[in-house]
């Protein structure tokens, strides 16, 4: 069987096992929601995108695609090695890609195909319209599991929640329980109708366990389409937040009210202070999403690019009152710059003579220059090296990507490479 017809089975399966106590009308409409979801697994599989050891999902025809930035790129340092990237769609077709935009506070990432053209995609769905059990299809490379065949795993759930603030790094998500695990990151969860209502980013786990516990975070759709035009332009995208207010944030004080987020303090001065709130508002509605308390009035706000103009609705003793204001944006992420390797290993000469290159990586400029196993290397960059020490310094001395004129020796002769150096692992 197909994995990607299980859940439609599996669903059909338990249709069966109740159908003496429902009657024939559960069973046909039973059938009527396996046909549904096979008919839309056949139309969004061919979209997935494998990409490393997780996933991504197409959403033009010219190749942009989305997946996390835990995926596409580096976590520890937040920056993409745009030259050596690649991916395959269903069924194994490989291509070139480069990683374009980036949202680290959203864990989105944009990409895109090199040179693609009338490729499968799927359309947005509205992430603010789902509703408590509504169900969704989820799309993924679980455990990597699709990738020797690239054929991707699909489950199938229901909308857990919506607008959750998942306290895991997310600050307003889709919640679902269909199943997703490691590897699943960056691939699409969509509607039964196959529009894309999020990306999947995060679970929940229990005993340090990395493994589906049935809680899944998705990225909603809408979140995405707000930070398209800037993940677009290229390099990092900067999310909102509100200078100078200072909200209910204790246990006792969220739920002082039953309803909004209370205003503790306004900053005199601040962007808050100038688009009018005031120490006592209760904010109860954001660009037209109720606010419960404060925790929810921060989650709206990370979900909107900073620059963007919002309303807000507060209740000010008997009045409500509309205040629009433009958010401020959080600061730039310092993208860290990495140092560079020559693509090879290597160890003294035994007779003192230089360096002596042990192997080079396959895929290395280094390998496509020439370096060979046994070469000895004598300078870099128009320096000697007289040790293994001394060319790790030379090489780590340069950025990543850079060109770095190296002389090697090879039997008698003497040889002038220049060889673009790889990212240091």
């Amino acid at each position: 069987m197909n994995l990607h017809r299980f859940a439609a089975a599996a669903l059909a399966t338990a249709a069966l096992a109740s159908r003496a106590f429902a009657g024939d009308e559960a069973f046909d409409e039973a059938l009527r929601i396996e046909k549904k979801i096979r008919e839309t697994c056949d139309k969004v599989v061919p979209a997935f995108v494998f990409i490393g050891g997780g996933s991504g999902v197409l959403i033009s025809s010219d190749g942009w695609f989305l997946t996390n930035h835990h995926v596409a790129a580096n976590p520890r340092n937040m920056v993409v090695d745009a030259l050596d990237q690649s991916c395959n769609l269903a069924g194994g077709r490989f291509f070139k890609c480069e990683i374009v935009g980036l949202d680290p506070v959203g864990d989105i990432c944009l990409g895109k195909i090199k040179d693609a053209k009338d490729l499968p995609y799927v359309e947005f769905g509205d992430s603010d319209a789902v509703r408590v059990g509504e169900p969704v299809i989820a799309v993924g490379n679980p455990f990597m599991l699709g990738s020797t065949d690239f054929n991707p795993t699909v489950t199938f759930g229901t909308v857990s929640a919506n607008h959750v603030n998942a306290n895991a790094g997310y600050t307003d998500v889709i919640q679902t329980d269909a199943a997703v695990n490691p590897g699943n990151s960056g691939g699409p969860l969509f509607s039964i109708d196959g529009k894309l209502l999020g990306i999947n980013g995060r679970i929940n786990t229990r005993f340090s366990n990395r493994v589906n516990t049935g809680i899944g975070y998705a990225i909603p759709a809408n979140q995405i389409k707000r930070f398209m035009r800037d993940l677009k332009k290229g390099g990092y995208v900067r999310h909102a937040l509100l200078e100078g207010l200072q909200g209910a944030q204790n246990w006792d004080d969220l739920h002082a009210e039953s309803e909004g987020a209370l205003v503790r303090s306004v900053t005199a001065k601040s962007t808050a202070d100038k688009a009018g709130f005031r120490k006592d508002d209760v904010i109860v509605e954001v660009e037209g999403h109720k606010i419960h308390n404060y925790w929810r009035f921060l989650g709206i706000l990370g979900a909107y690019p900073g620059g963007s103009e919002i309303t807000v609705k507060v209740k000010r003793g008997a009045e409500v009152v509309d205040i629009v204001v433009k958010l401020d944006k959080q600061a730039k992420v310092a993208a860290a710059k990495k140092k560079a390797d020559l693509g090879a290993s290597f160890e003294d000469a035994e007779d003192g003579s230089g360096v002596r290159i042990l192997s080079v990586r396959s895929k290395s400029d280094a390998k496509a220059k020439g370096l060979k196993k046994g070469d000895i290397v004598l300078k870099i960059g128009g320096k000697e090296v007289q040790d293994a020490e001394s060319l790790k310094k030379a090489v780590l001395s340069y950025p990543a990507h850079k060109i770095a004129p190296v002389v090697i020796k090879r039997g008698d002769a003497e040889l002038d490479l220049e060889i673009k150096l790889d990212p240091a692992e």
